[in-house]
């Protein structure tokens, strides 16, 4: 059972994290010491240092405390679309879509046939082949698909891409999107804040979920988020959280 996709379905809040760091122990800290508050860890496999034998283990421990994993892949490819959802992802975080084109190409590859053309074959997510049949079955209806909204053009284009079925929410990426406008990390430029507002506006209308990352989280910036309606919200990255309690202590 996805948590995440039942969450998202409800338009209930859900909180997560980002994970760059290819070792077990960094989820186990953070997992146990968020006090049951994660309900998802995206596994960064675009601009993290991960292959997929440690990402495969970094789903393990997730899954250890009923938390929801989910992985950004590193571009929109089939090749990692199907690999990371053989490995067990229970949801994709599919970077750069710009139009309803590239949102179609994801939805197929990640649907088994007849909805898509994801391949069939033994894999950890359907226990190597023991529970293959039942897997089979459920495996469209319960895999998260979640479109990276992080250039001008996917804004711009943003009508088209949220007509599209089959997709259970939009993500902001704010670094790549105020880059695309000229001003990289400048969220407070009025360009940038206008363009935001628009991709809210837009989702409202379609009652499409959004997400955003708050890659320097603070309480006041998390509580921001959930005013603005956010249902996806990361906190921070696992090395931003090593960074900024090293810099409290040591500061």
């Amino acid at each position: 059972m996805n948590k995440l996709k039942i969450a998202l379905e409800n338009n209930q809040i859900t909180l997560g994290t980002w994970m760059q760091i290819p070792h077990p122990a960094v989820i186990e800290i953070i997992a146990y010491n968020c006090n049951n508050k994660l309900d998802w860890i995206c596994i960064d496999m675009e601009h993290g240092s991960l292959g997929i034998e440690s990402m495969t283990n970094l789903i393990r421990t997730i899954e250890k405390y009923d938390i929801t994993p989910i992985v950004r892949i590193p571009k929109n490819d089939y090749i990692w679309i199907h690999r990371v959802l053989d490995a067990g992802a229970k949801g994709l975080i599919i970077p750069m879509i710009k139009d309803e084109t590239e949102a179609r190409g994801a939805i197929s590859e990640a649907f088994y046939p007849p909805l898509g053309r994801r391949g069939f074959g033994y894999s950890r997510a359907n226990l190597y082949g023991a529970n293959f049949d039942n897997y089979v079955k459920i495996a469209n209806e319960d895999i998260s698909i979640i479109f990276q909204i992080e250039h001008i053009d996917a804004v711009n284009n943003l009508d088209s891409i949220l007509a599209v079925r089959g997709f259970d929410g939009t993500f902001i990426g704010p670094y790549d999107l105020s880059g695309s406008l000229g001003e990289p990390g400048n969220f407070k430029n009025k360009k940038y804040q206008n363009i935001l507002s628009q991709y809210n506006e837009i989702s409202k209308s379609y009652s499409i979920p959004t997400g955003i990352h708050i890659v320097r989280p603070t309480k006041t910036k998390i509580n921001e988020a959930i005013k603005n309606k956010y249902k996806m919200i990361a906190v921070g990255t696992d090395a931003v959280l090593l960074e900024d309690k090293c810099k409290e202590i040591y500061s």
